[in-house]
């Protein structure tokens, strides 16, 4: 079954207020109540591109998947890359949880990513 998994981004960036997050970019409270209680049948394709500007992403990190009894075990293979990590937890609560040495190593490597003059591999 595909659906919206927003609360995993919410998390992987640090969102500790969804709601209040999507009303102050645009979306009204009926839609922002139906995607975080994924009750979603089908979204916009306005939508969907409101919410890839709004998190810096691509549709299949918005979406997720997993098997259910009515998938077609065929088709599997093709969703696969909507299978996506589970988060670890917010990541405001695992920096506050990091040593200062290493909250550190990751500034610098977060400098790295944002440089750039460093080209992508």
């Amino acid at each position: 079954m595909i659906y919206l998994n927003l609360k995993r981004l919410f998390d992987a960036k640090g969102i500790e207020n969804p709601n209040q997050y999507l009303w102050k970019n645009g979306f009204t409270r009926h839609t922002v109540h139906r995607l975080l209680h994924n009750k979603t049948g089908s979204i916009s394709f306005a939508q969907l591109e409101k919410l890839c500007v709004l998190f810096k992403c691509s549709p299949n990190e918005l979406l997720s998947w997993y098997t259910d009894d009515q998938t077609n075990k065929a088709g599997e293979q093709f969703l696969q890359p909507l299978v996506h990590e589970t988060n670890k937890g917010n990541i405001n609560q695992i920096l506050k949880q990091l040593p200062a040495g290493k909250l550190n190593d990751l500034r610098r490597f977060l400098d790295d990513l944002s440089n750039p003059s460093i080209p992508e591999a």
